[in-house]
């Protein structure tokens, strides 16, 4: 989870101090920021033929990677850049109609507890949902979809809800077209879906492949897809980032809450990546507690004061890219670290 990922990153980026060197690959942009001195861009074709750049700095290296181009070697990589929005309000998205609300919801079991404040998710909205492991995010999102029960509290069930769940399996012995197919409830060959969902997922390629023989990643975006077909208000995606590289991290992200606001929809997110969330999300829920024993979930809270709160129980900062405009975390005990945990701003303000 995110609480191990920073110590993890903590205890490598002390291994400098005893003189040791270690070379790390990641696809966490916010984790590769706080642990590395310098960064590496590999560029190239997937499964074809790979480039590995000259050593950067680790502020120029992602912002290069981010942009697609590299000016030292006059390349440019990938046509479209990765650009992030510097506002923090969601005003303009968070107006619409209530798609569903649900009051105190609490699931007992024999060694643990959870207990989810009242709230609500609005039309065009992304509610994201962090925490610690073993905490109840999985519970709260089964609950809302219906897939488990609440011993106190109760779920509107008129509403229509898409669970992908956190973990897939390829055990299907179909195409993936034909599994589009009976998600879609009809041909997704030339229709207006394949347009809206398939193209800008990059998926197209896979429907004459067998589901069992799909990689990690490819069957991560099958599945985001397949619950995006579904004729339903509302999206419960438990971690849609899991086995997909930086590129796809961003790009499914941005998808997910273009179309979610586009088409009247609502999702529910969870996932354990921080630039994801802080990018994807409108409104976000924060668990508390003791890992495994009893986890305990806030309402919908505003995105600066969701961030402000789990940044805090992190023990971390984050500012804005003077360039590029994404979420960056500051070093430990430098001057800005210092400067933002004394006036209380873990995260950043517009």
């Amino acid at each position: 989870d995110v609480y191990q990922r920073a110590g993890v990153a903590r205890v490598i980026h002390s291994l400098a101090n005893i003189g040791k060197s270690v070379m790390v690959v990641e696809h966490d942009l916010t984790l590769l920021d706080y642990l590395s001195d310098y960064i590496q861009v590999l560029y190239g074709v997937s499964a074809a033929y790979g480039i590995v750049a000259g050593v950067l700095s680790t502020k120029v290296g992602i912002n290069v990677f981010l942009d697609g181009y590299l000016p030292s070697e006059n390349v440019r990589f990938r046509d479209k850049k990765f650009t992030f929005d510097a506002s923090t309000s969601v005003d303009d998205f968070a107006q619409g109609d209530v798609i569903i609300s649900y009051p105190l919801l609490e699931k007992k079991y024999p060694s643990f507890s959870v207990s989810i404040e009242q709230g609500e998710v609005r039309k065009g909205e992304v509610i994201g949902i962090m925490g610690a492991n073993a905490l109840g995010k999985t519970t709260m999102m089964k609950m809302i979809a219906g897939v488990e029960k609440p011993d106190s509290g109760e779920i509107d069930k008129k509403v229509k809800i898409a669970y992908k769940p956190q973990y897939l399996t390829n055990d299907i012995d179909m195409e993936v077209i034909a599994l589009l197919d009976k998600a879609n409830g009809g041909p997704i060959m030339g229709s207006i879906e394949e347009e809206q969902i398939i193209d800008p997922l990059h998926i197209k390629k896979l429907y004459n492949k067998s589901v069992k023989n799909l990689s990690g990643g490819e069957l991560q975006k099958v599945a985001v897809a397949s619950c995006l077909l579904q004729k339903v208000d509302l999206f419960a995606l438990d971690e849609p980032s899991a086995f997909l590289d930086v590129e796809d991290r961003i790009a499914i992200a941005k998808f997910i809450q273009k179309f979610v606001r586009s088409y009247g929809k609502s999702a529910i997110i969870i996932d354990h990546d921080l630039q994801l969330m802080d990018l994807i999300s409108d409104k976000m829920v924060i668990f508390e507690g003791i890992s495994g024993v009893k986890g305990n979930a806030t309402s919908p809270l505003s995105k600066v004061d969701a961030m402000n709160k789990f940044l805090k129980s992190l023990d971390i900062t984050f500012r804005r890219d003077e360039k590029s405009l994404r979420p960056r975390v500051n070093k430990g005990e430098s001057r800005l670290d210092k400067q933002q945990k004394e006036s209380g701003h873990f995260y950043y303000r517009n």
